[in-house]
């Protein structure tokens, strides 16, 4: 009877193959496979068992895809794969198609299947981490790519820092990749450091990891120090976190090569890491007056403004430079605050158009008033647009960004010390009774009601009976004032009471 590892060893064996571009149809169809099979006690009829449960799975890698999650069964998947093997050894016209990417896929996604339900730990690394090697293959069945498409991509990395990259085209017909570009170099020992940390402690404990058949697929070997190597399999849209940075990112910061597919196909969208936008005005203002030892006519007023928002620093600054010795800044510092804003700009979207002046427009000859922004991405290069700071001269959804900076500004321009309702609030003796004033929908005039809710706070929405049957109604609070008995503005006993702070769900039915 086969074992668990002898399982295991047969379908990571196999998934390599079917993984390798270069192989010939006849190393997948030659004895081997059958021998293996029948040795591990796979066998033909159980494989159509598979085909009565699972109907199209057993040939069709999207449907597949839909139940893989829930094959349990080790015999049971086994039997099914040497099933489809044997179609294309004994029953297929042309026994070459087994090597067409959607049956390469469809063992690909049985095999890892396979060997994921016989790990016991075998996806768990171990030890001081010497080596990374990573191939990274983006053909998927559903679109076949140009033969000069890059479609494989082959990264090692050595823990002294030497970094060898391959990169291959699709070819004709996909059988064989053609290396298209190579690049060999070293990082920094620091960074060396921080990656294989990364690495070795993400990948030293259990994963879940997805397989698709629509997409390319990923390949890592880490090697320790002892020799023993590790493989890990996934498809390209893995998003493996660690201490809140995706390691596809941190290995394409580190290596310095933004187009990596690594473990996420490099198909997320790219984002924006900084905006900075620098406006200049330069007025020239005559002089109805002047001394007589000043010669000039004009005196020359140059003023200038600058936004800045940082991903990296989790920072917003506006600069103002009003003269040469005279300038003003604010500074907002917060860190998911600004990610969540940039996150806001598309950035395959902003800031693309710019309408334009007409030739024939009349400039002002005092003042000229212009702007440079500047764009960082992740991904693309940098973006810089230029251009005169007027409705036409600017980008056309540059509005857009203006309201959304304003908005963004005032939620968090939350002063204390210069609002008079905070310094001139005076503290409630426990003989003085609560009166908020507040005001109804569409009205102006203003209704005393009582509270004991020491936590409402000008500006509130609060739930008030009304009319002479009480009906409830949402109003805001326009004031609060403390009276004693003696002196509140009408009858306490007269006055009614606010039932309570609205809440969202108030009236939802």
């Amino acid at each position: 009877m086969a074992t668990v590892k002898q399982i295991y060893d047969f379908a990571i064996k196999w998934c390599d193959k079917f993984r390798d571009c270069d192989i010939n149809y006849i190393e997948l169809l030659d004895h081997w496979m059958a021998d293996e099979c029948i040795a591990l006690g796979f066998n033909i009829d159980c494989g159509k068992a598979f085909k009565e449960k699972y109907g199209l799975a057993i040939y069709d890698p999207e449907t597949l895809n839909k139940i893989i999650d829930d094959i349990t069964d080790i015999p049971l998947l086994g039997s099914a794969i040497y099933l489809r093997w044997r179609y294309f050894n004994h029953w297929a016209y042309d026994s070459a198609e087994i090597l067409n990417p959607q049956n390469r896929a469809w063992f690909i996604l049985a095999l890892s299947r396979l060997a994921l339900l016989c790990q016991e730990n075998q996806f768990v690394f171990k030890g001081t981490l010497k080596k990374i090697r990573i191939v990274s293959n983006n053909v998927c069945f559903s679109c076949m790519p140009e033969p000069d498409d890059e479609v494989e991509q082959h990264l090692t990395i050595n823990n002294d820092g030497q970094v060898l990259f391959l990169g291959y085209n699709f070819g004709h017909n996909g059988i064989k990749h053609k290396k298209i570009r190579s690049k060999s170099f070293k990082i920094e020992k620091e960074d060396v450091k921080r990656l294989f940390r990364a690495i070795e402690t993400y990948f030293n404990r259990e994963y879940t990891e997805v397989f698709a058949t629509d997409i390319g697929n990923w390949v890592m070997e880490l090697t320790n120090t002892e020799g023993i190597t590790y493989k890990f399999y996934g498809s390209l849209c893995a998003e493996f976190d660690y201490e809140g940075t995706d390691l596809s990112n941190l290995i394409r910061e580190i290596v310095g090569m933004n187009d990596l597919y690594v473990f996420d196909g490099n198909a997320k969208p790219d984002v924006i890491n900084k905006i900075t936008i620098n406006y200049h005005r330069v007025t020239k203002i005559k002089l109805d007056q002047k001394p007589k030892e000043v010669k000039k006519d004009f005196i020359t007023w140059d003023y200038s403004e600058c936004l800045i928002i940082d991903r990296e620093s989790g920072t917003l600054e506006y600069i103002q430079n009003i003269g040469t010795d005279s300038n003003i800044t604010f500074k907002y510092k917060i860190n998911d605050g600004i990610v969540n804003l940039l996150e806001r700009f598309d950035a395959r979207k902003l800031f693309k158009h710019i309408k334009g002046n007409f030739e024939d427009v009349i400039e002002n000859p005092n003042e000229t008033r212009d702007y440079i922004i500047t764009i960082d991405y992740t991904k693309s290069p940098s973006r810089i647009i230029t251009g005169s700071y007027d409705k036409n001269g600017l980008l056309e959804d540059f509005l857009y960004f203006v309201e959304t900076i304003t908005n963004f500004i005032k939620y968090y321009n939350m002063q204390e010390m210069f609002n008079p309702f905070v310094f001139g609030k005076v503290k409630r003796r426990k003989s003085e009774y609560i009166f908020c004033s507040v005001i109804f929908k569409g009205g102006y005039k203003s209704y005393y009601y009582l509270t004991d809710d020491d936590s409402i706070e000008i500006g509130d929405l609060v739930l008030v009976p009304a009319g002479d049957d009480d009906h409830e109604v949402v109003v805001e609070v326009d004031n609060i004032e403390y009276f004693s008995k003696e002196n509140a503005p009408r009858s306490i006993e007269k006055t009614k009471r606010i039932i309570r702070k609205y809440i969202n769900d108030d009236f939802a039915n």
